[in-house]
């Protein structure tokens, strides 16, 4: 099973968005563009799904100040199995809190996520994130 591209998936966006979206200096997955005055940031990570039946990513406290300046944020989340969640980050925001982040050496702070088939969890917080997920030809 394969994982969506990040470029299919950015030029959906585009087309969507009626912009062009150029990669946010030093940052893989991380994508910026301008509608109607509006600035648009875009992170798109990718998962394999585990043994546990999701799908995990992390969010640095770098990423997550790129996504929360923006007028428009999106989390692009690209699943093996063919599947793209599409999700408004200032809505996932409300459930991380400083109580859920984590620190390691190599993201140092940041927040985990889980995604199962139908809802993000947040690691840390009990609470489920509803998604459906788009399936896409990449």
């Amino acid at each position: 099973m394969t994982i969506p591209g990040k470029y299919y998936v950015i030029n959906k966006l585009s087309e969507k968005y009626e912009c062009n979206f150029s990669p946010i200096k030093r940052k893989q997955i991380m994508y910026g563009g301008i509608n109607r005055g509006d600035r648009i940031v875009v992170c798109t990570p990718s998962s394999k799904i585990h043994a546990r039946g999701h799908g995990w990513f992390d969010l640095t406290t770098v990423q997550v100040k790129l996504l929360d300046d923006a007028d428009v944020a999106i989390l692009a989340i690209r699943l093996m199995g063919k599947k793209v969640y599409f999700v408004n980050f200032k809505d996932l925001r409300k459930l991380m809190t400083i109580k859920n982040m984590h620190t390691n050496t190599n993201e140092g702070e940041h927040w985990k996520f889980y995604v199962w088939d139908d809802y993000i969890e947040v690691r840390g917080n009990h609470h489920k994130f509803l998604v459906t997920p788009k399936i896409v030809e990449s």
